[in-house]
């Protein structure tokens, strides 16, 4: 090999500079194959599912931010006597929130000279295909970030790592169009009735439950006391649901456990397993175990139950994606320099509206701050 014409990986495909290779790895398509087959005992490892996808484009273009409002019913019913007055209520609007374009696209660009692109021998084009290489790295971020969103559940949203993440506003109720601060998993969600606040953390005696048969009994049993934003009841985590959790400890077995077996596990009374079927989908994948964007969130005990049976026709769950700059791939020839340019660029937001259909632990037994 004439070590003029080596410059390292970049010209290691040059015609004739080196042998012909008998076998070619793609480890780019590898790996995301790998990602998106990463089934732990029978789990599903895409979370997007879960999440309502909003368009680009409204009525009136591409859309910049996105707009969502609660609404409630009246506050309570008075008495009136015949003859008397009727008494006056108030009619409750529900958060507003405004999720602006964070524009702060995933973008990237591979330039590459047409003179190289020529001298490349033809085998090994497919295993080159730098288009391929772009579209495969927007695929891992679609695939990890709804993952990465459970993973800053219980991280406030002032502190969240991106802006491409983003929670529920108050806009509607005091004219600041922040977010409300609240956690996805929080011991203290507001009512905009200004009620009592709510909790959708599980635990024990106030400590976070580890994922088990009595936590997850004790999971539908917090959503079966859920009220809305007026108090009234709003009962959730009664019907099917889906558990996210990352595969350690023995969090999938024993949610597969439940879900599949006859009879209770690891009893010898042989009671009936009264959980059978309650589970419509389990998800785990690696992404769970640290958070891509802050590498000190990793508390892999943590686990999440959503319900899905209740969905609202335009916000399904209350967790959202939408879709600011759609994923699009464009492939240019610059004449100044007579190069092939491949460009990529996408901007997805995710984030949630409303917890009440998610409830979670930490799973540490430790204390809530809040």
């Amino acid at each position: 090999m004439n070590p003029s014409l080596y410059q390292g990986a970049t010209d290691i495909f040059l015609v004739k500079v080196r042998a012909d290779f008998d076998a070619i790895s793609n480890q780019a398509q590898t790996s995301l194959m790998a990602l998106e087959n990463c089934s732990v005992i029978g789990s599903n490892p895409m979370a997007d599912g879960l999440f309502v996808k909003i368009g680009a484009n409204d009525t009136d273009g591409m859309r910049a931010v996105w707009r969502h409002v609660g609404t409630t019913s009246a506050q309570r019913l008075g008495a009136r006597k015949a003859g008397g007055q009727y008494p006056a209520t108030d009619f409750i609007r529900t958060y507003e929130t405004a999720v602006y374009d964070p524009n702060n696209q995933s973008a990237a660009k591979i330039e590459i000279p047409e003179e190289r692109d020529w001298k490349e021998a033809k085998q090994y084009k497919e295993a080159l295909n730098r288009g391929q290489k772009l579209s495969i790295k927007a695929q891992r971020e679609r695939i990890r970030d709804p993952f990465d969103f459970f993973n800053l559940a219980f991280t406030a949203p002032t502190s969240y790592p991106d802006a491409r993440f983003f929670a529920r506003g108050n806009r509607g109720l005091d004219g600041n169009a922040t977010a409300l601060n609240e956690r996805l998993i929080s011991t203290s969600h507001a009512r905009a009735d200004g009620g009592a606040t709510q909790s959708n953390a599980v635990n024990s005696s106030g400590l976070a439950m580890a994922f088990s048969e009595s936590a997850f009994l004790a999971a539908r049993q917090l959503g079966y006391t859920f009220k809305d934003d007026v108090g009234d009841e709003a009962p959730r985590m009664t019907g099917k649901v889906c558990i996210v959790a990352p595969d350690t400890g023995s969090i999938i077995n024993t949610a597969k456990q439940m879900n599949e077996s006859e009879w209770e596990t690891r009893t010898a009374e042989n009671q009936i397993n009264v959980y059978k079927g309650a589970i419509v989908s389990v998800k785990s994948h690696p992404a769970l175990l640290v958070c891509s964007y802050d590498s000190t969130i990793a508390n892999t005990a943590q686990w999440f139950m959503v319900d899905e049976d209740i969905r609202e026709s335009d916000t399904g769950t209350g967790l959202e994606a939408i879709e600011f700059v759609p994923t699009s791939m464009k492939v240019e020839r610059d004449e100044s320099i007579d190069s092939i340019v491949f460009k990529l660029k996408q901007e997805f937001s995710y984030g949630f509206t409303s917890w009440l259909n998610v409830v979670g632990s930490k799973g540490s037994g430790a204390a809530y701050s809040s």
